[in-house]
């Protein structure tokens, strides 16, 4: 346990952030699309990250996910057990001084996670196997704190289950849906009526 504790006061490794919308990226954005010059650099965030905040809403709000635009993939949020790696709550096993674990029982032990893929694309485009989603810090607390509002709600996805042949039966079953809403018979129609 002590080591643990140890470990808590070291110096931490930090990742490099990059600010993806940056000056760079809205000169080739007007390279591009010369129409939408009379826009600022500003306006252009706002429309960016609307945008984005609204493909986040339907990630929470749909069971089954969203497909993003341009055949980039799918993207949902699904329940998992969590991973064999003990989940050590830190701050209590400080103050005890030996090892508390998280248990997660607001959610019966599950755990949120945003799943991606781009496998059930319909067009495959190069190198989609090094594609790799990550969400933002306001997107991961956001769908940490729906999550526990209402986790029976989303997908249990088990531990060696593939992702693409879950998207697949659930388009699937949409197209099945999508036909039986279509092809509704008249309720006023008898077969046997020859009139």
């Amino acid at each position: 346990m002590t080591d643990t504790i140890k470990q808590e006061n070291k110096p931490r490794f930090r990742q490099s952030a990059v600010a993806l919308l940056n000056l760079d990226v809205f000169s080739k954005f007007l390279e591009k699309h010369p129409e939408h010059s009379s826009y600022t650099m500003e306006q252009f965030k706002t429309i960016v990250e609307t945008y984005n905040g609204m493909l986040q809403q339907g990630v929470m709000d749909n069971r089954d996910g969203i497909e993003l635009p341009e055949g980039l993939g799918n993207m949902f949020i699904g329940s998992c057990k969590p991973t064999i790696r003990p989940n050590v709550d830190a701050g209590k096993s400080a103050k005890i001084g030996q090892k508390v674990m998280n248990r997660n029982l607001a959610t019966d032990g599950y755990v949120c996670k945003i799943f991606y893929s781009n496998y059930e694309s319909k067009f495959k485009f190069q190198h989609r196997d090094l594609w790799k989603f990550k969400g933002v810090r306001q997107f991961t607390r956001t769908v940490s704190k729906v999550y526990r509002e209402d986790w029976p709600k989303y997908i249990v996805i088990e531990e060696y289950m593939k992702i693409a042949s879950l998207i697949r039966k659930q388009k699937k079953n949409e197209k099945i849906e999508r036909l039986k809403a279509t092809n509704v018979p008249n309720q006023n129609y008898n077969e046997f009526d020859l009139d």
